[in-house]
């Protein structure tokens, strides 16, 4: 088990969804030698309960992901004590499942003594979380950490030399999670969603802070749902968070204890991430107010106050909302499908007032009926695990929370239907305690409309260029889109000219080498930094001339060496036209004889040893 934390930089990438914690590393971790094994706790799989998925139904269910194991494990009584290399104490237990897609523990106990740290990682040490200290649940009692991904992981205490009081640490319950939520550090969401940071995000940067991923768990096991942080009357950053009432509909306060919320999980750009891209944590929440169970009898929300204020690093904002009913003209929602990372989905026609599931209008209907378009990165739409997620408005409110639909990337054109938050406010019967108007609005001043507020100290680094593919010579430019307040920006334009520099926006970046080539951006304020690469960002494409072209064309690839060099000339119904194919390039010049190709517009499609392109192409 034990490797040197050189070896574990440098074979894997540490994952970095992080709980509220302290951070480090083991003790284990930093020992040359073995210190010997540890016991280990093989726990029988569970009966495997088929999710139900997402619809249409009388009673909607959040996206079930897994199942419970009663454990109870005591950490003190079942773990192995060996000694670190400054006589600190190590105390290492090993919890398996066999094949699981990820195991989530859950204590009825957990109390650490000032000064001990607690770590919880993967066993071939690619994911860590903690250090858990006695700043954690405080009150000792119930509480839960984040998945970890397979089907064993390592709980590992660390204690002071001269540190006598151990943690109690009583795991009651170990979550079998079956659904691979991470796919391939992607996620599992259809093809035709469309992440946050897309060119379609771009103005929804603020509402996208609010929005986090839940894992719930309630006496039917594990389950990801979506909600929104929530801006009150008072603007006193409580932490109110709106969700789906039919998230957890069995959970109890034990329960809710220990739901997590993942803030922050996802894509930097507009691409799926490569590695699991960074997020943040917290643990626990309790009911606050929600509607009668089942869509038919009330709007279907639910309303959190989280044990925890959110730290200015998350970057949190709290949704402005609107209550007086009025149907938006367009707007967005956004959300976690199947526990992907975030994504967005448009509309541009009004929301229709209905009752749920129904085709029909009614204007004292308790729900708002949505189609989702097209847009320029995809055909965002709901799926199970967006449950619970805020659709906004034209102007950034939040108008309601999602139920279900049947919506999906295989019917697309199929309506989703939102709990209207004008419902939410008071209209699910007469009692407070099923209102959203007694906690936002707790002073009475029959405000219609609020607006949204954040704070946080988040430096994040962020880019775009005015075009990603170019031709050989071609310029591009770049705007920086950083959150914060960078003081100071460093940039690399790999295989571009210049190579370097420092300042805000820079333009007119020149590419002379055909490939595909990464840029690389740091931000700095104060003793503060982050730093974003995209590898192969920009495409430099060979240039082909003339076009129009008559009798031949060239192709030119510049002076990069290259080993094979293939074209094929397709016509505009996709027919294969004539192949051509050269291992004998000159100076990167490649001159083809057209022959008898008629005139006409045309795909050339050249493959090399680096990559391959479309190119136009027009004979006359």
């Amino acid at each position: 088990m034990t490797r040197h934390i050189i070896i574990l930089i440098l074979l894997f990438p540490l994952i970095s969804i992080a709980q509220l914690s302290e951070g480090g590393f083991p003790a284990s971790f930093d020992l040359k030698e073995d210190i010997g094994s540890f016991n280990n706790i093989e726990l029988q799989v569970p009966y495997i309960n088929v999710n139900s998925e997402q619809g249409l139904q009388d009673n909607p269910q959040p996206f079930r992901i897994g199942e419970p194991i009663v454990a109870e494990i005591d950490l003190i009584k079942e773990g192995t004590w060996s000694e670190g290399k400054r006589g600190e104490r190590i105390l290492r237990l090993g919890i398996g499942s066999k094949d699981a897609r990820g195991l989530v523990l859950y204590y009825s106990n957990f109390s650490i003594p000032e000064g001990g740290r607690l770590f919880i990682y993967s066993l071939d040490e690619s994911q860590l979380i903690g250090a858990f200290t006695h700043k954690n649940n405080p009150s000792g009692t119930y509480f839960a950490t984040e998945m970890i991904q397979g089907d064993e992981l390592v709980l590992e205490y660390n204690s002071p030399k001269n540190l006598s009081q151990d943690p109690i640490i009583k795991i009651h319950q170990v979550h079998y999670i079956y659904e691979d939520v991470y796919n391939e550090l992607k996620g599992s969401s259809g093809p035709c969603e469309v992440n946050v940071n897309c060119p379609e995000g771009g103005n929804w940067q603020n509402e996208k802070r609010s929005v986090a991923k839940i894992l719930l768990t309630s006496s039917s096991g594990s389950s990801l749902c979506t909600g929104a942080l929530i801006n009150n009357m008072k603007q006193d950053s409580t932490p109110y968070f709106l969700t789906a009432r039919h998230c957890g509909s069995s959970a109890t306060p034990t329960h809710f204890s220990q739901w997590l919320f993942y803030f922050n999980f996802e894509s930097p750009d507009c691409e799926d991430p490569i590695q699991d891209p960074p997020s943040k944590t917290i643990t626990g929440c309790e009911l606050v107010a929600e509607a009668p169970d089942g869509p038919s009898s009330g709007s279907d929300f639910r309303l959190l106050k989280l044990n925890n204020k959110p730290p200015a690093d998350i970057n949190p904002w709290f949704a402005g909302w609107r209550n007086d009913g009025l149907a938006s003209p367009s707007g967005v929602g956004i959300h976690h499908p199947k526990g992907d990372i975030k994504k967005i989905s448009t509309y541009t026609a009004s929301l229709v007032s209905c009752d749920y599931g129904s085709s029909g209008q009614n204007p004292n209907g308790n729900y708002w009926r949505v189609v989702w378009v097209e847009t320029e990165s995809g055909h965002g739409v709901t799926e199970g695990g967006s449950s619970g997620s805020a659709i906004f408005d034209n102007t950034g409110k939040l108008v309601g929370t999602l139920t279900g639909g049947a919506a999906s990337c295989t019917n697309l054109n199929e309506p989703d239907f939102y709990g209207k938050f004008s419902e939410h406010w008071d209209g699910n019967g007469s009692d407070e305690s099923s209102w959203l108007k007694p906690w936002l609005d707790p002073e009475n001043t029959g405000v219609q409309s609020m607006e949204g507020f954040g704070y946080g100290s988040l430096l994040s680094a962020n880019f775009a260029a005015d075009t990603t593919v170019i031709s050989i010579g071609g310029r591009a430019s770049f705007e920086d889109l950083s959150l914060g307040d960078p003081e100071q920006w460093e940039w690399t334009f790999y295989g571009g000219s210049p190579g370097q520099y420092s300042g805000q926006n820079p333009s007119g970046i020149t590419y002379a080498e055909y490939g595909e080539y990464g840029v690389r951006l740091k931000v700095t304020e104060g003793n503060i930094s982050d730093e974003l690469f995209k590898d192969k960002y920009i495409r430099v494409t060979p240039n082909l001339y003339p076009n129009p072209a008559y009798d031949h064309i060239v192709l030119d690839f510049g002076s990069r060496p290259l080993s094979f060099i293939e074209a094929s000339i397709y016509d505009m119904n996709g027919r294969l036209v004539q192949d051509f194919s050269s291992n004998e390039i000159t100076n990167g010049i490649w001159r083809i004889q057209l022959g008898s190709i008629r005139a006409g517009r045309y795909i050339m499609r050249v493959k090399t040893d680096i990559m391959e392109d479309n190119l136009p192409l027009v004979v006359y």
